[in-house]
């Protein structure tokens, strides 16, 4: 059985898994890569093949989250790492995952202060300053215990804002044992319409000791196809039934308290509503509505009319004051974030960030090499404050 099954579900991008999969490959002995992969014709047949690697194919057609799910049934590592076809890992995680298993923790989170942005990302205000890039941002290489269920309500009351602090499979690490947990009391591991926020709820839930980790275990990418790269270029948002991501999930049933687009908020605050749903009542956990209708309304405008809709049955569920309320708070925590975020943006224009980019990474080996480097070289692992 190998320390760690590390899983990448794809869908018509054979040209970035391919490089993934063979760099990943070289890294440790102790990996078994699995690729899932619902393209219309399999590129594989005469793909490199190796005996740590499986490539399978659970059908044309079907939804990122039934992908997800499927993949997982594969996996015989005593931890899973779910990565996207265009991130890297680092050899040091199979070393965390180790670890993880010796002091019984079944779920880890990952910083994330290496970045590594193929040579086909377009960024839409400033196309060549990401484009076959590497960004390092300042690490410690320290564990901490992670409280899980306090990280699920905190992204609760951010309600369409992400995953924030919580456990995740996805650029995360959980154990073999958490997931049986998890599917013998729901089925299944993901759900919604965005398997990764949805799992990290139910992870939160479950997990009996977390860690968080302040070390680039696993390595985000960011290329011109894939979710981040379509939102850096102003194309990730739109009429939510006239979408390929949406378009697989047949008979899908939006929730009403959500607002009816194609948007990052509202499939993120979908899912996390779908999986609270679906946890024990928990009064401490409740999603903060106002905050996703603010955000929506602030920074999706075109889409007034649905966001109308989804505040109209808040209000028939509830109050029209309670609706008040809750947009209200919502603004003015929202209008917050934004300022922040001009800020920072602002802070990478004029270089006031300890950022450091290298550029001319325009593969994931030579990403791979380079961050590898900056491993060695930086702070390294300290188990010192570990439970």
């Amino acid at each position: 059985m190998p320390t760690l099954s590390v899983i990448i579900p794809t869908h018509e991008r054979f040209r970035y898994a391919q490089e993934t999969v063979a760099t990943i490959l070289d890294m440790h002995e102790d990996i078994e890569l699995i690729v899932s992969d619902t393209s219309v014709v399999d590129p594989w047949t005469s793909a490199l093949s190796h005996p740590r690697l499986k490539v399978v194919r659970p059908g044309v057609g079907i939804s990122v989250v039934d992908n997800f799910n499927s993949a997982l049934s594969h996996a015989t590592g005593d931890f899973v790492c779910f990565i996207g076809d265009d991130d890297l890992i680092a050899p040091e995680i199979v070393d965390i995952a180790r670890k993880a298993k010796e002091l019984n923790v079944d779920a880890v989170r990952f910083t994330f202060p290496i970045i590594f942005y193929w040579k086909d990302y377009l960024h839409r205000s400033n196309p060549e300053a990401y484009s076959a890039t590497v960004w390092i941002s300042q690490y410690s290489g320290e564990v901490h215990a992670l409280d899980a269920e306090a990280a699920l309500r905190e992204a609760a009351d951010n309600l369409g804002h992400g995953v924030f602090g919580m456990p995740r499979s996805y650029c995360g690490l959980i154990s073999s044992a958490l997931i049986k947990r998890i599917l013998a009391d729901h089925g299944t591991l993901f759900g919604g319409v965005s398997p990764d926020i949805y799992s990290a709820a139910l992870i939160s839930a479950h997990a009996t000791k977390a860690l968080d980790i302040d070390f680039p275990a696993v390595i985000p990418g960011a290329s011109g196809a894939s979710t981040a790269g379509q939102s850096a270029a102003g194309r990730h948002v739109g009429a939510l039934r006239d979408n390929d991501h949406i378009r697989p999930f047949r008979n899908l049933v939006w929730h009403p308290l959500v607002p009816e687009f194609y948007s990052v908020p509202t499939v993120w605050a979908y899912s996390l509503v779908r999986a609270i749903e679906g946890l024990p009542s928990n009064p401490a956990i409740h999603p903060n509505w106002g905050r996703l209708y603010a955000r929506c309304l602030l920074h999706h405008r075109r889409y007034w009319r649905p966001t109308l809709r989804a505040m109209k049955a808040y209000a028939e569920n509830n109050s029209t004051l309670s609706l008040l309320a809750t947009l209200a708070g919502g603004t003015v925590r929202e209008l917050g974030w934004t300022i922040n975020r001009v800020r920072e943006r602002l802070s990478v224009r004029f270089r006031v960030l300890q950022d450091r980019r290298i550029d001319g990474i325009d593969s994931s080996r030579r990403a791979a090499a380079t961050i590898g480097q900056t491993i060695k070289a930086g702070p390294q692992l300290s188990w010192l404050q570990a439970p």
